[in-house]
């Protein structure tokens, strides 16, 4: 996958605007065998620049896919506004425990009940290079 955007500026604004208020994503990496596999994620971070961040385990096996293949998929849908996006982009398997005290909120405890400080936790930063939007 190339590492720049492949849709206008306006599309990635409409695509932000959209997802802004999904927490939910659906995040879709390829195993080493070429499987597609798919699972709920939630945001917690949608920066301006459209890089979005989410928390996850080290030892997970999303995490082993990123790192043998870090072309990735996320899907959004607003059933209140019907609306859905998709987009594409890569992930980054990111350790920074600075970030990670920026990110927290209490919620996760349910996921990493040792809080912020739990060794396992690592942070999902994907780039969006692509997407498309149905409303």
């Amino acid at each position: 996958m190339p590492d720049t955007r492949t849709i206008t500026d306006q599309e990635f604004d409409q695509i932000k605007h959209h997802i802004q208020d999904i927490r939910i994503a659906l995040l879709t990496t390829q195993a080493p065998t070429g499987a597609l596999r798919t699972r709920p994620m939630a945001t917690h971070q949608l920066d301006p620049d459209g890089t979005m961040w989410f928390f996850t385990r080290q030892g997970s096996q999303k995490v082993a896919h990123i790192r043998e293949h870090s072309a990735i998929a996320l899907g959004f849908s607003n059933p209140q506004s019907h609306v859905s996006v998709s987009t594409a982009g890569h992930a980054e398997v990111i350790t920074d425990q600075a970030k990670v005290d920026a990110l927290w909120d209490d919620s996760l405890r349910d996921w990493f009940p040792e809080g912020k400080d739990d060794p396992d936790i690592v942070l999902l930063r994907i780039t969006t290079l692509a997407g498309e939007c149905w409303e």
